[in-house]
C-alpha cells in the first residue's frame, strides 16, 4: 500500500462496507438531527501521491470554501475514502493533517498552499 494511503486509512474513525455508505450517512444525520458535511474520495485503484496532492486536495479546499467551511481546518467535515470494497471515514482535520505530513509543511506554509488552491 502506498505510504500516504496507509497514513490516511490509519486516521479513519470508522470503516464500513462501501455499499453501506449512503445508509450510514442517512442514519448519522437522522440520529444527530443535523446535517454533516461529507466529502467523497474514490481510491478504488491506488493513485500516486501526486494525484491526491495536485487534484483531490485543491478540490477539497474549494469545496469547503464554497460550503462556508474554513479550508485551513475542515472542522465538522467527514471525508469518505472509498478503497477496495470499504469506505474509510476520516475527519476533515485528519485529512488535512496527512497532507501537511506528506509535504512536511508547517502551518504558515500550509496556509500559503491553501491560498494557492483557492486562487486557481
Amino acid at each position: 500500500m502506498l505510504p500516504y494511503l496507509a497514513m490516511l486509512l490509519e486516521e479513519s474513525f470508522e470503516v464500513i462496507p462501501g455499499e453501506s455508505y449512503n445508509q450510514y450517512r442517512q442514519e448519522v444525520e437522522e440520529q444527530l438531527a443535523q446535517s454533516y458535511l461529507f466529502y467523497e474520495v474514490s481510491l478504488m485503484q491506488e493513485k500516486p501521491w501526486q494525484f491526491m496532492r495536485d487534484r483531490e486536495y485543491p478540490l477539497f479546499a474549494r469545496y469547503l470554501k464554497a460550503k462556508g467551511v474554513d479550508p485551513h481546518a475542515a472542522f465538522g467535515v467527514v471525508v469518505a475514502i472509498f478503497h477496495t470494497d470499504r469506505c474509510y471515514l476520516v475527519s476533515g482535520e485528519d485529512f488535512l493533517k496527512t497532507y501537511r505530513e506528506m509535504e512536511d509543511l508547517d502551518s504558515v506554509a500550509f496556509s500559503e498552499k491553501v491560498k494557492q488552491w483557492l486562487a486557481t
